[in-house]
Parts: C-alpha cells; sequence; structure tokens
C-alpha cells in the first residue's frame, strides 16, 4: 500500500468513507477503539491491539489504510512490573470521520462551566447497524461463552445497553439478554441467535477470531 505522510487540506476534504469502511469504524467504535477531536478541527481514529492480536489490526488496517499517514506503530508499556506489547494505528484528522464523532460522543460542561467530551450509544445508531458493524464488534469485544457469546459492555451505562439490545432485536431479529457480572452489565447472544447471524458475519470475521463464534 502507498500513501503520502502529508496531504494537502484539499487533498484531505477529498477522502471520504466508503460503506464498509463506515461499518467497520463504528464496529471499532463500539468496542476498542476511540475517536479524537480538538475545537474545530476534523476528527481522528486511534486503534490499538495486543501484539497477539496483530493479524486483526493489520486485517482492520488493510481497509482503513487510504485514511492514514502511516503504517501500523508498535508500542510497550510497563504494568505491575511487566512489559507489555501493542500495535496501533492512527488514522488523519479528517472531516469525512467527523460524522461519526457526532454519533458516539456529546460535549458536556460541568458545574465549573469547563467542557468534557463523553462517549454515549444515540439512537440514531440503529440507522447505521450491519452485519459488518456485529462482526468488529463482536470481533473486539466478544467473548466465547458455551455456545453462544458476550459482549463486553463495561464502558456502557445500563441505559445505553438496553438500547443497543433494541437495536440488535429489531436489526436482527435476534433475542439478546442482558446479564450482571459483577455489578457490569453485558449483553449475551444465545446459541439460537449465534446460529442465525453466523452466516452473515462469517465473510467480515478474520480466522484469528473465528474461535468466537465457533
Amino acid at each position: 500500500m502507498s500513501f503520502k505522510s502529508k496531504l494537502t487540506n484539499s487533498e484531505k476534504n477529498l477522502l471520504n468513507l466508503t460503506p464498509s469502511a463506515k461499518s467497520i469504524i463504528i464496529g471499532l467504535i463500539l468496542s476498542d477503539a476511540w475517536l479524537q477531536k480538538r475545537g474545530s478541527w476534523n476528527s481522528r481514529i486511534g486503534f490499538k491491539q495486543s501484539i497477539n492480536n496483530f493479524p486483526y489490526l493489520w486485517n482492520v488496517y488493510k481497509e482503513l489504510g487510504y485514511l492514514c499517514s502511516s503504517l501500523p506503530l508498535a508500542a510497550k508499556a510497563i504494568t505491575r512490573g511487566k512489559i507489555f506489547y501493542s500495535v496501533f494505528l492512527q488514522t488523519r484528522q479528517l472531516a469525512c470521520l467527523n460524522e461519526i464523532f457526532n454519533l458516539f460522543y456529546l460535549t458536556i460542561s460541568d458545574k465549573n462551566g469547563k467542557s468534557q467530551v463523553i462517549k454515549t450509544v444515540k439512537q440514531e445508531l440503529f440507522f447505521y447497524m450491519d452485519y459488518i458493524v456485529l462482526a468488529h464488534w463482536i470481533m473486539g469485544d466478544g467473548s466465547k461463552r458455551a455456545k453462544g457469546l458476550v459482549l463486553c459492555t463495561d464502558n456502557f451505562s445500563l441505559q445505553e445497553i438496553v438500547l443497543l439490545v433494541n437495536i440488535l432485536i429489531i436489526k436482527f431479529d435476534i433475542s439478546p439478554t442482558i446479564q450482571r457480572e459483577k455489578n457490569k452489565f453485558r449483553i449475551y447472544i444465545n446459541e439460537k441467535s449465534l446460529i442465525k447471524i453466523k452466516p452473515f458475519i462469517l465473510p467480515y470475521f478474520v480466522d484469528h477470531f473465528l474461535y468466537k463464534i465457533t
């Protein structure tokens, strides 16, 4: 893949999200990725994975690399005396990403008038949800549970999780439920529902994460 490390503003404004790229990004934001936007600047995406999950990150990069100014980069962190290696990608700051930023983030003011950006789930997500979104959400935050799977939704409020469950029910005609685990609420997709969606999400799965749905 070839790319220019620097683009003019006019060149950046010509970059648009393909339908599949938009769905991939939304699935990533529901799981491990994040969006950054400073003031009036455009948004950019950050996405990090353990070095063990490099095959997945590379697959994502192959789809989103045209939005980036460099190849994925390696990082090292020390936590509790242990060294952890990871790999991450970051896109350029692009106007085409502002739509997704506005879908997931709110700017609120605290009692002192200081602005704060928070991640949330909005009803409009319903119109963006598709099998590509679901596949990347599961690859990022799904865990095999018996013959079904659990979606880790620890960073969402119960109200937001209820909204997510209803979107899944209406969009995919499945029967997800909410389970409580150590004061955290997570979404459980049972065997029957997993069997129903599997043929539609399988084309978007990387081999590295097939164990989550098999």
